[in-house]
């Protein structure tokens, strides 16, 4: 299940919660995108969006619209990625987690 969500606050200052088993992606100012198991054993909060891959890619492409997210090319120049690329990074996270 993907999730977005936010840090709680904890002893040791701010940190992924608990019931988030893979988190800390796709940063979008306070917000995080991460992923539990489905039908995890454990409370999820109401206030937590629950995301399909669909709903993520329109998401993360957003974020590169606004920012544009950027790699290295083959001589090592950063470049800037194209809505294909981003759309496959978010793919493969996606199927990386399924």
């Amino acid at each position: 299940m993907i999730l977005e969500y936010k840090l709680e606050m904890s002893p040791g200052g701010m940190k992924c919660p608990d019931w988030v088993e893979d988190g800390g992606y796709f940063v979008n100012g306070n917000r995080y995108i991460g992923w539990t198991r489905d039908n995890p054993e454990w409370h999820i909060p109401s206030t937590v969006t629950v995301l399909t891959a669909a709903e993520l890619d329109a998401k993360v492409l957003a974020m590169h619209t606004a920012n544009t997210f950027q790699k290295e090319d083959d001589d090592n120049n950063t470049v800037d990625m194209t809505d294909a690329e981003v759309s496959a990074m978010v793919t493969a996270w996606v199927n990386a987690r399924t």
